[in-house]
């Protein structure tokens, strides 16, 4: 009966028939693919047994739905809220049976990405040196697959065309089975390492990248391999730097003996996003002294780059950097605030971020805050303009309990600044309202010892509030029976 349903759907998808509505070929694949996940076992067996009557296409959803209930049990694939396995088989038995399928009928599973999906899943579980040369012998049969990008699109990066080609998920399978056996003390099957070779040195720059994404831990175990590997990958560029900086970033520090030839090499020969990745790495090395802070920031001038820029302000915007080495950090931020243009203002934009978080606030010099206000303001064009500084009242109310001066500072040129550039001002969390509360208390306090000079630049504050019409501010004012 089972077989007689999947030949009446082989082919039912002719959305102009009267009765699509009920359902064809691709729903039929879709429920086939749910039930293979929940119960693999009996699905593979339907599968070996009625291996003739069974239509192509509904044999790649019984593979799929296989894979997925791997992905789901091992790997890192989130089953959804709906989804509940009817058995749990033991895992080193349904590899086999999987391999068995995709050896028994090879030519038919030749190149699919139901096969490829399927070995990615295995790699997962495999612990075995047999099974893992069985996974190897079937991904070289990918070696010479030749693939169209499956996405398009100004977003899409490597990373997505590797995800959704059957040689990017068969490259994601061996560097899985490659760590997997590293982190179990495994030796390698004989074959792995020419075949990691092979697929890191594949034409085609998204595969390279799916080998790149998982190298840092082989890189930290397997050094030799790692950096051979990450040599293949990298050698004509092929914009993957960006996918290629976490190698450089868990190695820099221990390692830079071979972090720093590739520095140059970005420097001299990089551009855009790859000259990002120079700028952040080599800042991170400037705080461990392996590169000389003030010629770093001679490089940078010379380059006279707008990424190589914002990839050093990335590191010195950060918190944990800010509280570790907040001289340098403010420095190369001043630095970079003072170059003018582009590069300016994105040093100024990433130096925002160091008012996102109110639980970790950090104070700022007001002469770099008024640098950063400056840049703003001399930018015309930008579509950003008017959101950035998200935040910022928070900021305020947290560093007005420690430093209430720096606070008023802040405060009064980042109101000049609204002013500047029409803004609306709205008081999230009421933020605002609390900050003049806190102001006008240190201004009370020092009332005598000032002569009231602070108190009068807070009621000047709060007019400006008034006049720009910030929600909050009367019925604060009433509250606190203020005229």
């Amino acid at each position: 009966m089972r077989r007689a349903l999947l030949a009446h759907y082989n082919g039912y998808s002719n959305w102009h028939m009267a009765d699509f509505l009920i359902g064809g070929e691709r729903e039929v694949g879709s429920q086939l693919r749910e039930a293979s996940s929940r119960n693999p076992s009996r699905f593979l067996g339907f599968l070996s047994i009625h291996w003739l009557v069974i239509p192509e296409s509904f044999r790649d959803d019984i593979m799929d739905g296989v894979a997925t209930y791997l992905a789901y049990r091992y790997g890192n694939l989130r089953p959804h809220d709906a989804w509940q396995s009817v058995e749990e088989p033991q895992v080193s038995l349904l590899v086999c049976r999987i391999f068995d399928e995709l050896e028994l009928h090879s030519a038919e599973w030749q190149h699919k990405r139901s096969t490829a999906k399927a070995l990615e899943a295995c790699a997962n579980v495999i612990q075995d040196a047999r099974e893992a040369s069985r996974l190897i012998s079937l991904a070289e049969d990918f070696v010479g697959l030749q693939e169209a990008d499956p996405v398009e699109g100004d977003g899409v990066d490597l990373i997505d065309l590797g995800i959704n080609m059957a040689k990017g998920d068969v490259s994601d399978a061996l560097m899985i089975l490659a760590n997997n056996f590293l982190q179990r003390g495994i030796e390698f099957p004989e074959l792995l390492a020419p075949m990691l070779r092979r697929f890191a040195s594949d034409e085609h720059p998204a595969i390279r990248a799916m080998i790149l994404r998982r190298l840092p831990y082989l890189q930290s175990t397997y050094f030799d391999l790692g950096w051979e590997l990450f040599d293949l990958a990298v050698q004509d560029g092929g914009g993957l730097w960006q996918v290629a900086e976490p190698c450089l970033y868990y190695s820099y520090h221990n390692h830079f003996e071979v972090v720093r030839p590739l520095l140059a090499c970005l420097r001299n020969k990089g551009s855009g996003k790859d000259l990002e990745t120079w700028g952040r790495i080599s800042a991170l090395a400037t705080m461990t002294q392996h590169i000389n802070f003030a010629e770093f920031l001679g490089d940078l001038n010379a380059l006279d780059n707008t990424d190589a820029w914002r990839g050093a302000a990335t590191v010195w915007t950060n918190h944990g950097n800010i509280r570790q080495n907040r001289e340098q950090c403010l420095a190369g931020i001043k630095s970079g605030l003072n170059t003018g243009g582009t590069r300016a203002l994105n040093v100024a934009e990433q130096m925002t971020q160091i008012f996102n978080d109110e639980a970790d606030a950090i104070s700022v010099p007001i002469e770099l805050i008024d640098c950063c206000f400056s840049v703003f303001e001399n930018d015309e064009d930008s579509e950003n303009r008017h959101h950035r500084l998200f935040g910022f009242h928070e900021w305020l109310n947290a560093i007005v309990q420690n430093d209430p001066e720096q606070a008023l500072y802040a405060t009064e040129r980042y109101l000049a600044y609204v002013r500047h550039e029409k803004r609306h001002l709205f008081d999230h969390k009421n933020s605002l309202t609390q900050l003049m509360t806190r102001l006008f208390a240190e201004a009370e306090e020092r009332e005598e010892s000032d002569c009231g000079a602070m108190l009068r630049r807070v009621v000047g504050i709060q007019d400006t509030l008034l006049s720009l019409g910030v929600n909050g501010v009367v019925d604060w004012l009433k509250a606190a029976e203020r005229p």
